[in-house]
C-alpha cells in the first residue's frame, strides 16, 4: 500500500477538524473539502464569506453538501474575541487599531486564531497565498513550538520500492547555521515518525564523510550533528556523503563505525540549494512520489500548499495535518 493511502486511512480514524482559509477564493479548496467530508477523512471547515463561497460554487456547478461547515471570516459575534487575541499576540509590535481590525477580517490570520484556541486541529492554505504569507500568519498566531527554534520544511519521498525517506529542509531556510540545522534534523525526524510510524535514522549530509575533507561547511555539519545528538537519543550520524548514508556496502568502506550503517531514512541537507535540488532529482529521475513541503516547527500544524496544487494535493495535505495534530 502506498504511503499516502496509509496516511489517508490513518487520518480517517482521527476525524480531525481542518480549516481552509482560502475557500472563498479557490474552487479546488471546496472540491477537496467536499471529498474529505464525503469520505470522512477529516472534518473540513470552509473559512470565508458564505455568500462568496456559494457564488464560487454556483459559477463552477458545485454544491456544498449538508453538514459541511462554513465559518464566516467577518463574523460579528466573535469580533471582540479576535481583536483581543491579535492585540495580545502582537503586543510587541504595538499595532494600531486599524491594523488589528484588518487582521480580524484576514482569513489566514483567522484560521490561525481558530487553530490556536483549539476550535480546529489543523489549517491548510497556500493555493492562493504565497508561502511567506502563510508562514507569517502561522508565526503570528500559533507561533513556534517550545522545543523548536524555527519554522522549516521537509518532504516525504516514497521510492518505487515503497521505501520512504524524509528530506529536510527543501523549501524554507536558505542557509541554516549549525543550531538551525540541528533543529531542522530533529523536527524532520518527528515528522517522519508521525507520518510513517518508522523510527527515524538521521544522516547529516555533506560532500565529506567523517573528516575526508576540510571546509567551513563541513565544520558546520559536524557541529549540527553534535548539537542534535545532545538533544536526542535517536540514531544519527554526520557528516556523511549521500552514498555512505543510504548504502550499507559503501558505509562499511567509508564509515565503518557509523551507527547508521548505511540505513538512514531522514536526510538532512546542508542548505536549501542542496535540499531543493535533491528532492527534485529524486522525484524526476528516480521516480519517487514527493509529499510536501510539510511545514514543521510550529506549535500546531498550519500547512502550506503550492499555488499549482491539485485537488488531490489539497486532500493529502489535509490528511497530513490531521496526523500532525
Amino acid at each position: 500500500m502506498k504511503l499516502i493511502e496509509r496516511i489517508r486511512i490513518a487520518a480517517s480514524s482521527l476525524r480531525r477538524r481542518v480549516v481552509f482559509p482560502e475557500a472563498a477564493k479557490d474552487i479546488r479548496i471546496i472540491e477537496a473539502a467536499i471529498f474529505l467530508h464525503q469520505k470522512q477523512l477529516v472534518s473540513p471547515v470552509l473559512l470565508g464569506s458564505e455568500d462568496e463561497i456559494q457564488k464560487l460554487c454556483s459559477e463552477n456547478d458545485v454544491s456544498i453538501p449538508k453538514g459541511l461547515t462554513i465559518f464566516p471570516v467577518n463574523g460579528k459575534s466573535d469580533f471582540e474575541e479576535r481583536y483581543q487575541f491579535f492585540s495580545q499576540k502582537l503586543a510587541h509590535k504595538k499595532p494600531d487599531q486599524e491594523t488589528l481590525q484588518t487582521l480580524c477580517g484576514n482569513a489566514l490570520f483567522t484560521a490561525g486564531w481558530l487553530l490556536e484556541k483549539g476550535d480546529v486541529d489543523g489549517a491548510v492554505a497556500g493555493s492562493v497565498a504565497s508561502t511567506p504569507e502563510v508562514i507569517i500568519a502561522a508565526l503570528r498566531t500559533v507561533g513556534v513550538s517550545d522545543d523548536s527554534g524555527l519554522v522549516s520544511s521537509c518532504f516525504l519521498m516514497e521510492m518505487p520500492d515503497h521505501r520512504v525517506f524524509t528530506y529536510g529542509d527543501c523549501a524554507v531556510v536558505p542557509y541554516p547555521d549549525s543550531i538551525q540545522l540541528a533543529d531542522i534534523a530533529l523536527d524532520s525526524a518527528k515528522t517522519h515518525l508521525k507520518l510513517t510510524g518508522i523510527e527515524p535514522k538521521i544522516a547529516f549530509l555533506s560532500f565529506s564523510t567523517k573528516g575526508s575533507a576540510r571546509h567551513e561547511s563541513v565544520t558546520k555539519i559536524q557541529e549540527a550533528y553534535s548539537k542534535a545528538k545532545e538533544k536526542s537519543n535517536w540514531v544519527m550520524d554526520g557528516e556523511l556523503q549521500f552514498d555512505a548514508a543510504v548504502i550499507p556496502e559503501i558505509s562499511t568502506r567509508k564509515a565503518p563505525d557509523s551507527s547508521l550503517k548505511g540505513d538512514a531514512n531522514v536526510l538532512i541537507f546542508p542548505n536549501l540549494d542542496a535540499g531543493n535540488i535533491g528532492y527534485k532529482i529524486t522525484e524526476r529521475l528516480a521516480g519517487a512520489v514527493a509529499t510536501g513541503p510539510i511545514l514543521q516547527g510550529l506549535s500546531k500544524p498550519y500547512l502550506d500548499l503550492s499555488r499549482g496544487c491539485s485537488v488531490d494535493d489539497i486532500i493529502n495535505t489535509a490528511c497530513v495535518a490531521a496526523l500532525l495534530s
